[in-house]
């Protein structure tokens, strides 16, 4: 069981940087001014869009700009919370890994909907896409069946702590 947990925490940690990184400096051009970024993330944007054929990026909807907006002030603090806490081995990791991947889910969710239901999805496209929901549903998993001893040891309070019963 040991190696399954260590996997999941590998893909969580992965999936996690991932969002840190690329929420900030690729997924916010759909939001905020364009002035605000360097000209070669722009290209790499445009670059993404162009090669994947990634319509929502190239002319995001007003749904799409409403998650990014979610990701940028719910999602990438808690993705680089879940990266500290999985790096530092702190208890509340399952809790922040569970709501970054019902997050992320629920996002692909709309996403995967709109190119499937469009028909515009291209497998190469899908081929980006779907990972996030695969890593969301590790991360799920990860959240609510931690097996790591110290999450399941029991109390955090020392014995004189807890409340003795008469």
């Amino acid at each position: 069981m040991g190696f399954v947990s260590a996997a999941a925490d590998a893909a969580v940690a992965l999936f996690s940087l991932t969002i840190a990184v690329a929420a900030p400096l690729i997924d916010a051009q759909s939001v905020v001014p364009h002035g605000l970024f360097p000209a070669p993330l722009l290209e790499l944007k445009r670059w993404y869009a162009a090669e994947f054929g990634d319509y929502l990026v190239a002319n995001p909807p007003g749904f799409l700009r409403g998650l990014v907006w979610l990701e940028l002030v719910f999602h990438w603090p808690l993705a680089v919370a879940t990266l500290y806490g999985l790096l530092n081995r702190r208890r509340w990791v399952s809790t922040a890994s569970l709501m970054a991947g019902v997050s992320t889910l629920t996002s692909m969710s709309a996403i995967l909907g709109e190119m499937i239901g469009s028909g515009r999805a291209t497998p190469k496209l899908l081929q980006m896409y779907v990972p996030f929901a695969v890593f969301a549903v590790i991360a799920i998993l990860r959240g609510l069946c931690s097996c790591s001893e110290r999450a399941t040891t029991g109390s955090s309070l020392g014995p004189s702590a807890r409340k003795k019963r008469v």
